[in-house]
């Protein structure tokens, strides 16, 4: 018989971990897939049997490398940055777990813009970190105004930034992440994953900031979401203690493999990022055309509109074939939808899809 004092298994669990919602998407079998933000281009076959080549002749009985310095290496020189303060890691998400990590315990705050991408602030949580939410201006754009405010009233230990941001496309300048990053001695994540679709980057703020800490990923513009590799980059004081609580061996061969190989073609990476950045612009401009649409302009390959019944369009997409991402639940976008930037021919589809959809003005706001 149960002790009256005797907790039950799940009361083990830590209660910032019970009261988060965990991260879900939806599965839904459609032919034009444009909800997840991935490159729309795969690694070419010939790449592919490159990479397949090499890995062969690795001995898989053994342990990777603690850390690929190889990669390390080309991926600071690529960044203008030194191997001490680069990290490799399993997906740049992994990266923000790391920094929250040795970063965050019960009561800490960090400022996070609002809307953005959900996982900041779930393990900001799960660390015991208390989120503070700065809403983005009326048109979807930073507040840096609000943002810094945020970071001196509430003595924020850190401050995360998605720019360009996701969902909505927005950046930040170089100019106010300048005046925030003298203003604060809070640690200022920047994450980049969609950095090479814009023309903007904090890279060279990093040597004169010991407090910017900036994330980079192959999963968007280098067309590898699949091999889940992300980058750090920041001062070697700092990466030597975020590497405390990095698991070791967690690029495997094959992914150290592929990255190696996929960054020996620059070429092809800016081929198909110019691509996608004529495809946003006339998406955006059709999207615009269209009776019923209210577009935000991006940065990134993605495009965040509005719509009178999101739900509806939503799911009438689906039933003709095409996906797109219902972000209805994020703060400030109840009328809200956001589709990534595929090839011509699946933009097209997803654009006479839309039109055919749509019937109704978005209503003006209050």
């Amino acid at each position: 018989m149960r002790s009256a004092l005797k907790k039950l298994p799940i009361d083990r669990i830590r209660t910032e971990v019970r009261s988060i919602d965990g991260y879900h998407l939806k599965s839904y079998d459609c032919p034009v897939k444009l909800n997840q933000n991935e490159s729309p281009f795969d690694v070419p076959k010939v790449l592919k049997d490159q990479i397949l080549d090499r890995v062969s002749k690795r001995q898989w009985s053994r342990y990777p490398d603690p850390m690929p310095m190889d990669l390390v290496e080309t991926l600071a020189h690529r960044s203008g940055w030194n191997p001490q303060g680069t990290i490799v890691c399993n997906g740049s998400n992994t990266l923000v777990q790391l920094v929250l990590s040795v970063s965050t315990s019960t009561g800490t705050k960090v400022v996070i813009p609002s809307p953005s991408f959900s996982l900041y602030g779930l393990y900001a949580g799960i660390y015991g970190g208390h989120v503070v939410n700065v809403e983005l201006t009326r048109d979807y754009r930073f507040d840096m105004t609000r943002i810094l405010d945020a970071v001196t009233q509430e003595q924020a230990n850190c401050v995360i930034l998605c720019s360009p941001n996701n969902p909505t496309g927005c950046i930040v300048s170089n100019e106010d992440l300048e005046e925030l990053l003298d203003s604060t001695d809070a640690l200022v994540l920047v994450d980049e994953a969609y950095g090479e679709f814009s023309d903007s980057s904090a890279l060279d703020l990093l040597p004169n900031h010991p407090n910017l800490i900036i994330l980079k990923t192959f999963s968007k513009a280098l067309g590898a979401a699949g091999i889940r590799i992300g980058y750090l980059l920041a001062h070697p004081e700092i990466t030597r203690e975020i590497l405390k609580a990095k698991i070791p061996f967690d690029i495997n061969v094959f992914s150290h493999v592929a990255a190696m190989c996929i960054l020996e073609h620059d070429d092809l990476v800016e081929e198909r990022v110019s691509y996608i950045r004529e495809e946003r612009d006339r998406v955006f401009e059709a999207i615009q055309s269209t009776k019923g649409a209210t577009p935000y302009p991006s940065h990134a390959n993605l495009i965040l509109f509005e719509v009178h019944d999101p739900r509806q369009t939503f799911q009438a997409l689906v039933e003709q074939g095409v996906l797109i991402r219902d972000v209805t639940s994020y703060p400030m976008l109840s009328r809200a939808l956001r589709v990534s930037v595929g090839t011509r021919e699946e933009n097209e589809r997803f654009l006479e899809s839309l039109s055919q959809t749509l019937c109704e003005p978005v209503p003006a706001r209050n």
